[in-house]
């Protein structure tokens, strides 16, 4: 059976064609993968903007940070307290019912009884994933461990000011990595470009 890579062979299609439609399968197009196979391939990838956007929005945070009064510092732990507070309460409310729901599924399997022997390791499959859903899933205990901290205002802002710079390390370092992946792709897929040129031009 054709794959969506082989069909269009049927209609004719060049080797060249056949492979520029084959590197969307490999990390160098791996952007394109779910595009349509009609869409050309670039002669050149673009770095994604993504990291250089947030550290613009970063920088600007820091300077934010860097303005505020001692007053607008401890109005901002506040608000973040708040917020905080209305979160777990929120998590602790949905970790309940959902565990509730596992549980009520767990009973129901639990009383099941499988039609023959083959089907038991099936009854304990399910058993198995409620169970670790539960396990994984049931976040009460944690949110009830980690409350919302009510930060003084030169607390709170040490604290956002050490989470801004360390943004601007992760993604100072991400663009670069970024950079140098989209490089690699571009090489590889010149490379590819020249054998095909190549090869048509030897015919």
């Amino acid at each position: 059976m054709a794959t969506g890579y082989t069909m269009d062979i049927a209609k004719g299609i060049t080797f060249p064609q056949f492979a520029m439609r084959c590197a969307r399968a490999f990390g160098a197009c791996v952007t394109m993968r779910d595009d349509g196979p009609d869409v050309p391939i670039p002669d050149e990838f673009k770095p994604s903007p993504y990291h250089v956007e947030q550290l613009v929005e970063v920088r600007r945070r820091l300077k934010e940070l860097d303005k505020l009064t001692l007053e607008e510092a401890e109005n901002r732990a506040k608000q973040e307290y708040e917020r905080q507070s209305k979160q777990v309460a929120t998590e602790i409310k949905k970790s309940r019912k959902l565990t509730k729901q596992y549980t009520v599924m767990l009973e129901q399997v639990k009383t099941w009884k499988p039609p023959t022997p083959d089907h038991v390791d099936f009854k304990n499959f399910m058993v198995q994933q409620i169970e670790s859903s539960i396990k994984f899933d049931g976040m009460e205990e944690y949110y009830k461990d980690h409350p919302a901290i009510l930060l003084s205002g030169p607390d709170w802002l040490k604290q956002e000011k050490a989470k801004a710079m360390w943004e601007i390390d992760y993604h100072t370092k991400e663009n670069q990595a970024e950079i140098e992946r989209v490089a690699s792709r571009n090489v590889w897929i010149k490379a590819l470009r020249e054998s095909l040129t190549q090869l048509t031009e030897a015919k």
